[in-house]
């Protein structure tokens, strides 16, 4: 039975484009109606018609969206209705036989029928098949049962915390009915049921009941499980923490998260605190800069920023801007600028600069020309990729002068030029392919001169289309520049580099048939004819589009 899981697994984690036709899985739902439907036919299944039996798994829509197909809630909610379903699904429900049973797990849930809720909840206490008891749970998940504790019963049994794919789904379940089940297993002698219970009491509210019993659990669990109950009070944003979280800052397992949570406590006294230690660091810790900075209240990162300007901070002190939408505020933007203007640490320069993308005001745009001349490299790359949506001509005229310096410019200029149709710099880039042993300015420089491709650039892309060892992305960029030249003689060319690109996925293609759908000529057609029929929707539907405008 341990092979049947493996399978399955298996066949989710290497799932193939097949067209899903509804019709089609009508005619293999009844062949697994019978007597003898094997796991082989069900894992077939599982492969052709993920879409429509397993829209609740996270690896089916990451697949999804990858093939840029759209997977709708219920995708068999119409088959419900039919006599074959409302027929046989009982008797596949109370098989014998595992293999219905699990593909009865499947089509419930791919119906959205909540009918059989009970039935998939007794299958919890009764399956014996490790496979099918994970789906019939992922089932009851997807159908929103309020049946919470159940689940949670089955979640600690069944689900490795290591690597999570259920529990996102359980989260998104009714919020009172997930608040009851915490309340109810808080205080259970198992450590996972304590763990998910905190979990679950940060997506649920705060209110005195809930703030009472993590603040009880920070004071009596282990220590090497207090960190999730810490978690949810910073979550919350629960305040009045100082005297508890004073001695939590003495252990390495929760002087992080602690912090975190001061930093982000509404009561002053809690975040005065924590100034107060900072202030007695002649280098601020780490772990106090990053509590100030992942704070949601906006004084707390309004403070990190006064500390990164004005203090010493660790020399590898490294942050990111992911996830911080106050610096991205409009509300902080007079901080954010005051703190690049006066930092002197190169770490908060070249990560801090790019939360001025997309600013167009004066002061904004002052810093940004100013980190141009940065005599740091990645600080100067970090502008200019901040810069990449300015049409502001004062920039574009910077990022020209510093192109022209090979001391000072730095890839990301190129694509601005790009996009703001600068198409007089052909020399400067023929001039940098030709010289620049970097593979990311050689691409840059291409990525230039296909957009601007003049004559004399026909042996250069034709060099790199012949070179067997050029990179993926300048056959592509040099395909589509012979393309805009209209150089015939390439044709042959293009074609057999997309063919050894098409044994990976129709989709590597799409640059050599745009390629050839400019050149036109009939060996072009014919083999843009070749992917009519693509598994892939945006091949096909590119096909399609230019055969009919051919």
């Amino acid at each position: 039975m341990k092979k049947h899981i493996i399978i399955l697994v298996t066949f989710l984690y290497t799932i193939v484009s097949f067209g899903q036709n509804i019709d089609d899985f009508k005619r293999d739902f009844k062949k697994g109606t019978e007597t003898e439907f094997s796991e082989s036919e069900l894992n077939e299944m599982f492969r052709t018609y993920s879409n429509l039996l397993t829209p609740h798994s996270d690896i089916t829509q990451l697949t999804a969206s990858f093939k840029n197909e759209r997977i709708v809630q219920y995708p068999l909610s119409e088959f419900k209705e039919t006599d074959d379903y409302k027929n046989n699904i009982q008797t596949l429900l109370n098989s014998e036989n595992p293999n219905q049973r699990l593909l009865s797990y499947l089509v419930i849930a791919g119906a959205g029928d909540k009918n059989y809720e009970k039935e998939l909840l007794e299958k919890l206490k009764t399956e014996k098949t490790k496979g099918n008891l994970i789906w019939s749970g992922m089932a009851l998940m997807y159908l929103q049962t309020n049946h919470t504790t159940p689940l949670f019963d089955f979640l600690i049994e069944n689900e490795n915390f290591g690597d999570s794919h259920m529990i996102p789904m359980y989260f998104q379940l009714n919020k009172d009915s997930l608040q009851n089940t915490a309340y109810n297993r808080i205080n259970s002698t198992n450590l996972k049921a304590k763990v998910l219970s905190a979990q679950l009491l940060s997506k649920t509210g705060k209110n005195e009941k809930t703030e009472k019993l993590l603040l009880d659990a920070i004071t009596n669990w282990e220590y090497n499980i207090k960190g999730y109950a810490i978690f949810s009070v910073k979550e919350l944003e629960i305040g009045n923490l100082k005297e508890t979280f004073i001695p939590l800052l003495d252990s390495t397992k929760t002087r992080p998260i602690a912090i975190e949570a001061l930093a982000n406590s509404p009561t002053k006294e809690d975040v005065d605190y924590l100034k107060q230690l900072a202030n007695k660091q002649e280098i601020v810790s780490k772990d106090i800069l990053n509590g100030f900075l992942k704070s949601k209240n906006p004084e707390s990162v309004k403070y990190w920023l006064e500390l990164v300007s004005s203090r010493e901070i660790p020399e590898k002190y490294y942050f990111n801007t992911l996830r911080k939408p106050l610096l991205f505020s409009d509300e902080l933007l007079s901080d954010v600028q005051t703190t690049l203007k006066t930092t002197k640490h190169l770490t908060i320069q070249k990560t801090l600069i790019r939360v001025l993308e997309g600013r167009e005001d004066s002061v904004s745009e002052e810093i940004l020309i100013a980190y141009l001349d940065n005599n740091d490299s990645h600080v100067r790359y970090w502008t200019a990729d901040a810069l990449k949506h300015s049409q502001s001509k004062v920039v574009i005229e910077k990022l020209i002068e510093i192109l022209k310096n090979p001391e000072k410019r730095v890839s990301p200029i190129s694509q601005v030029l790009v996009d703001n149709e600068i198409d007089s710099l052909q020399n400067i880039y023929t001039d940098i392919y030709k010289n620049s042993q970097n593979w990311e300015w050689r691409d840059s420089a291409i990525t230039y001169l296909y957009n601007f491709p003049h004559k004399e650039h026909i042996s250069i892309f034709k060099n790199i289309i012949n070179n067997e060892n050029s990179e993926v992305s300048l056959n592509r960029k040099a395909s589509i520049g012979l393309a805009r030249l209209n150089d015939k003689s390439s044709i042959d060319r293009i074609i057999e580099i997309s063919e050894k690109e098409r044994i990976g996925s129709d989709g590597n293609c799409y640059y050599y048939l745009m390629a050839l759908s400019k050149v036109k000529g009939l060996k072009a057609k014919k083999y843009i004819l070749t992917f009519e029929n693509s598994d892939s929707k945006n091949i096909s539907e590119f096909v399609r589009t230019t055969i009919d405008n051919w």
